[in-house]
């Protein structure tokens, strides 16, 4: 549970409750931005020659990852553009049989339209995460250039603005804000190169409280910063739930893996034992379920089993005497998305209450609010819009804002712009205001510009 409720304010020194942000964002094994203790240049950097297999490969059995190698070029493929407008109204339902509308392009484990990453990268070669491409992990060798991007000059820009006495927060929010997963990658290597640290610990030694949450989290990229989400989840005495479920739940396969494999290299544990010792009971079986990474991913809709799992949800919860947990979890945690926006539209049909409705009156605690997060992402687009949308309107709503939910909520939306300008479009349908507006007038100062540059990048 959260530590004394600490979202309000950052305590002025020393690590505090869950709401302040942490001294110190390293991993035991040395500073983050090396992905390796030691850094790229030392054993198995970068530098190095992969030992045994490539990192990018997924293993026997598949983890829901391209066939091909993360470092192998794939086929060039068009990404297309979404039949509607993001602002615009549903289509009407697609029948059970035949794949859900993909509103953001791209089936699970492709993304939500995301604009292509490097040539190299397109046509989903390398391994994607929050429905974008990223850099493929060490072993694999880093990208050395970037088409259009000069990350020497941002290098150069973010030492200027971090050098003598005082710092010039305003050109580092300008100069990260804007990039993408590919740029902030290649500039925290080439920052590190040039000035001989990295980026996150000059952001660390330069910035404070919010601001310096808000841009180290930005700087560790998609995947390094869910690995550190989770750390931060598991760390200390406590566990922070939000981050568990957000993070965890509604994961593609491949994403799992890759989250698995990258907390291991970071901090040197194991992903599963880490929650395992977090929870207890049927909720640690299942995330035990989620952390497995064996989803069904097919696209395609059997209506004869969405039939049969409304039925057992139903007979599972409120046509049972007690709760059957684990019947419900085994279906939420291991249907794809598409199979689950069926049942989210089939429940109520059938029995006049939404899914999440009925989650929220057959569980208490954690359970239930995992299983309400999987449940109210199936429902209304079946991609999560309007759940995200709604988790950054809690995030400010009642007295105070919850900073450090506001902000890992923003930066992990904010990589996926085309997913994020659908939030953003739902945002201002569902409270009539914009997000901008919204977060202005709960923040301020240079922690107010910082999310507001990153709101703008869509």
């Amino acid at each position: 549970m959260y530590n004394n409720g600490g979202y309000q304010q950052p305590p002025p020194g020393g690590p505090g409750g869950y709401g302040a942000p942490p001294q110190s964002y390293g991993s035991p094994a040395g500073q983050y931005g090396a992905y390796s203790q030691g850094g790229y240049n030392q054993g198995g950097g970068y530098n190095a020659p992969p030992q045994q297999q490539q990192y990018g490969a997924p293993p026997p059995g598949g983890y829901g990852a391209p066939p091909n190698q993360y470092g192998a070029p794939p086929p060039q493929q068009n990404y297309g553009a979404p039949p509607n407008q993001y602002g615009g109204p549903p289509g009407p339902p697609a029948p059970y049989g035949a794949p859900s509308p993909q509103p953001f392009g791209g089936q699970q484990g492709q993304g939500f339209g995301a604009p292509p990453g490097p040539p190299q990268f397109q046509g989903g070669g390398g391994p994607r995460f929050l429905g974008v491409p990223i850099p493929a992990p060490p072993p694999a060798p880093p990208i050395s250039t970037l088409s259009g991007y000069n990350a020497q000059f941002d290098a150069e820009r973010i030492r200027k603005a971090t050098k003598g006495f005082g710092t010039d927060e305003r050109t580092l929010i300008d100069t990260l804000a804007p990039l993408d997963a590919f740029q902030m990658d290649l500039l925290s290597r080439t920052y590190e190169q040039t000035v001989g640290r990295s980026l996150k610990t000059t952001l660390e030694k330069e910035l404070s409280h919010w601001l310096e949450y808000t841009l180290v989290l930005l700087s560790l990229g998609p995947l390094g910063g869910d690995i550190y989400l989770l750390h931060r989840a598991c760390k200390g005495a406590g566990t922070h739930e939000d981050l568990l479920n957000e993070i965890l739940l509604g994961r593609t396969n491949e994403e799992i893996f890759l989250l698995k494999e990258g907390y291991r290299r970071v901090y040197g544990k194991d992903l599963v034992q880490v929650v395992r010792g977090e929870l207890s009971m049927k909720t640690e079986r299942l995330f035990n379920m989620a952390l497995s990474g064996a989803r069904d991913e097919n696209p395609y809709v059997n209506h004869q089993q969405v039939q049969q799992d409304v039925e057992t949800l139903h007979r599972a919860g409120p046509g049972k005497i007690g709760t059957d947990e684990i019947a419900i979890c085994g279906i939420l945690v291991s249907r794809s998305d598409q199979h689950l926006q069926a049942i989210a539209q089939a429940f109520p049909q059938r029995h006049r209450v939404n899914l999440s409705q009925m989650i929220h009156s057959e569980f208490s605690g954690h359970m239930r609010d995992a299983l309400h997060f999987i449940a109210r992402g199936a429902e209304m687009d079946g991609q999560g819009v309007t759940r995200d949308a709604e988790l950054l309107e809690a995030a400010m709503a009642g007295m105070g804002t919850k900073d450090e939910r506001l902000i890992y909520r923003l930066v992990r939306a904010h990589w996926n712009r085309p997913r994020f300008g659908a939030i953003k479009n739902q945002f201002q349908a569902s409270y009539r205001t914009t997000l901008r507006r919204r977060v202005e007038g709960e923040t301020s100062g240079k922690y107010e510009k910082a999310l507001v540059a990153i709101i703008d990048q869509n």
